[in-house]
């Protein structure tokens, strides 16, 4: 029986624990927000209600779910082989005090690290050169006071530790019902081990609960200091320290098995032998267009999961792409062959923004200077207002609202925005699903702001919320394309009619949008693309695309090649805009222009993430699969090779870039 009594007090003394230890980062939390918005001279004060608070830290409370659950795992763990020996006892109340000061630390190091940069813990705080320095940095202001919160927080919180220890053990002493003896309720017996496992449990509520909630609390308040309170300094500190070490690990090697000279060598096909390289000089293009035509607005149009495929003639009865085709007939350009640069949408989308090819690293969570192959930048130095715009929530992808500010964009605009728009002006609800807003509504945002603003030539970047049954149930299109599916057991496998009752709204919304701003800016260039390719692996070539469509009612492009990338985008909206004679850096190459020339069906070739193409075939690293009635010819397979090798090349050079900038020697 004592040895029951010992392990029923441990349970105890765990969520004693996890109790304190909820109330540590409450306090750090309600620290956090009090100093960021009312005593932080970059803030204007806290401005959401007290109801908006209250779920701020109820969302806060389940983030810390996991780290909470999983300390006082380890306590009940170590407490099992050590709490019945005194040396176990004094390494129990050392690991109590570890976690106690550890969190306390940190979460008054975040108040610093606010204080200077106005963000919560990110990769700075780990850099090579200043880690220490800035470490001391963050005590360096008003160190008595952070010093004082630190010693009372302990003593506090190491005080409420003891009592509760103390009152379990006075409980188990005298017999009381918390004990579990033979005359407790039965009840009370399951009581602290359900107590126990939600504590132990609680990462999942942390990882796929909180998820939802907070991206809908997110989506609710325009708050930043909320927002950036939910995490908490701690978990905040792990995802700096593991992007940072993501990146430190890192290295050229990863992406090629060659040296950054040799690369840049053979990459650039370069004769001359030199030990250091300077790739601006390699990489700058110069524009070749003698068009007069001012494009005055540009729509970059990226819908979430779209492939090529279903472009094809083989769902023309169900008009899934139909709009889109129509567009074509009357003069659009849409390439044969276009490949992803990434197989995700959140580093897809970084490829686009950024102008680098893929390097496996999440940009978006750093803290960057612009890169000189980024879109908006380019764009924005020809006089463009350059804006962002966002279906979905700004807590879809952590940080990505600063990260496209630092690619040169001057405003950014989310489903917060949209909403409000679709509400003050009183169109038809709903507004939002479960990712953001619906489609449509951000389309009308973007051409109310237009109407708006027109006079000030624009580049906008415009990227759709992801796909949900929600919208996609909404199309009057559904039941014949259920029936279409019924008929073409084939195509069934591979897609179900929600998916293409999604892609069928998005076409018409499209339609609508660009008929209604060429109406009125006849001026204006749009690109249509997708994020990334979900559909079936019928072949490579499906696997791999996703479509690229550019229309211009004021120009007549010429088609310099019919093969390309996302990486191509830029230059080729670059070579129809920019006025003649303008430089700028890309790894790649117009796919349009302006200027008569030659069409060369070998001219160009496609690098995407995981494969490459031309006009005949593609290349997966393993295997060539032809297309379009591609005949085989003679070496083939090492072109094939070559090009594949030269996306490998491109992807540690844009890492290069990223992580030493643009000179490369020895």
């Amino acid at each position: 029986m004592k040895n029951v009594h010992w392990f029923r007090e441990l349970l105890w003394k765990s969520v004693v624990f996890a109790l304190v230890m909820y109330g540590v980062f409450f306090s750090l939390r309600a620290g956090f927000v009090l100093y960021a918005g009312l005593l932080s001279p970059d803030t204007t004060g806290i401005t959401d209600s007290i109801l908006t608070h209250l779920r701020a830290f109820f969302y806060g409370f389940l983030y810390d779910g996991k780290i909470v659950g999983t300390l006082s795992l380890v306590y009940f763990l170590l407490g099992l082989f050590l709490c019945q020996i005194p040396i176990g006892r004094k390494i129990l109340r050392f690991f109590i005090s570890l976690c106690v000061v550890v969190s306390i630390g940190a979460g008054v190091s975040e108040v610093g690290f606010y204080h200077i940069y106005g963000d919560t813990f990110n990769t700075i705080l780990f850099s090579t050169d200043e880690r220490l320095s800035l470490l001391l940095v963050l005590w360096s202001e008003h160190t008595p006071w952070k010093l004082f919160a630190l010693l009372i927080g302990c003593l506090v919180f190491l005080g409420l530790m003891r009592m509760g220890f103390k009152i379990v053990e006075f409980l188990h002493r005298r017999r009381f019902p918390i004990a579990f003896g033979s005359q407790s309720p039965k009840i009370l017996q399951s009581v602290i081990l359900l107590v126990c496992l939600i504590s132990w449990e609680g990462f999942v509520l942390s990882e796929k609960g909180v998820k939802n909630l907070t991206q809908d609390f997110r989506s609710h308040t325009s708050d930043d200091v909320l927002q950036k309170s939910l995490p908490g300094a701690i978990r905040d500190l792990a995802q700096a320290y593991r992007i940072y070490r993501q990146i430190e690990h890192s290295a050229f090697s990863d992406y090629v098995d060659q040296s950054p000279i040799e690369s840049v060598r053979e990459f650039f096909n370069l004769t001359a032998d030199s030990d250091r390289y300077d790739l601006q000089s390699f990489l700058t293009k110069s524009v070749n267009n003698p068009s007069n035509t001012k494009i005055e607005h540009i729509f970059y149009i990226i819908i979430d999961g779209v492939s090529d495929w279903y472009c094809d003639k083989e769902f023309d009865e169900i008009e899934v792409c139909s709009e889109l085709k129509d567009l074509i007939s009357k003069g659009a350009f849409r390439a044969n062959v276009f490949l992803q640069n990434a197989s995700q949408t959140i580093t897809n989308t970084q490829t686009q923004i950024s102008g680098l090819f893929d390097i496996d690293i999440p940009l978006h969570l750093l803290q960057i200077r612009g890169f000189k192959t980024a879109l908006a930048i380019n764009l924005k130095s020809l006089g463009y207002k350059t804006n962002f715009f966002f279906g979905a929530s700004i807590d879809h992808w952590q940080n990505f609202d600063e990260f496209v500010r630092s690619q040169g964009f001057d405003e950014s605009f989310y489903n917060t925005h949209i909403v409000q728009n679709a509400k003050t002006r009183a169109y038809q609800s709903p507004y939002e699903h479960t990712t953001g807003a619906y489609n449509y509504h951000l389309l009308n945002f973007v051409r109310d702001r237009l109407f708006v603003n027109y006079q000030q030539r624009s580049f906008n970047l415009i990227l759709t919320a992801p796909y949900t049954k929600e919208e996609s149930t909404q199309s009057p299109h559904i039941e014949h394309i259920q029936a279409f599916l019924h008929t073409h057991p084939q195509i069934a496998k591979h897609t179900d009619a929600l998916a293409l009752g999604y892609i069928y709204q998005q076409d018409k919304i499209l339609a609508k949008f660009i008929k209604d701003i060429s109406a009125r800016f006849p001026n204006t260039l749009f690109v249509i693309t997708g994020s990334q390719s979900e559909s079936p692996s019928l072949s490579l070539k499906t696997k791999h695309s996703v479509p690229f469509i550019l229309y211009a009612p004021s120009l007549q492009p010429i088609v310099v090649a019919n093969t390309g990338s996302h990486i191509d985008i830029m230059p080729t909206l670059l070579e129809l805009i920019a006025p003649n004679g303008y430089k700028y850096i890309s790894f790649g190459t117009p796919l349009l222009s302006n200027k008569n020339s030659i069409y060369q069906t070998d001219a160009h070739q496609a690098f995407g993430d995981d494969a490459v193409a031309n006009n005949r075939f593609i290349y997966d690293g393993k295997q060539i699969e032809y297309f379009a009635q591609g005949l085989e010819r003679d070496k083939d397979k090492e072109l094939a090779q070559t090009l594949f090798r030269h996306l490998q090349q491109g992807r540690a050079l844009s890492w290069w870039i990223f992580k030493n900038g643009y000179i490369v020697e020895e």
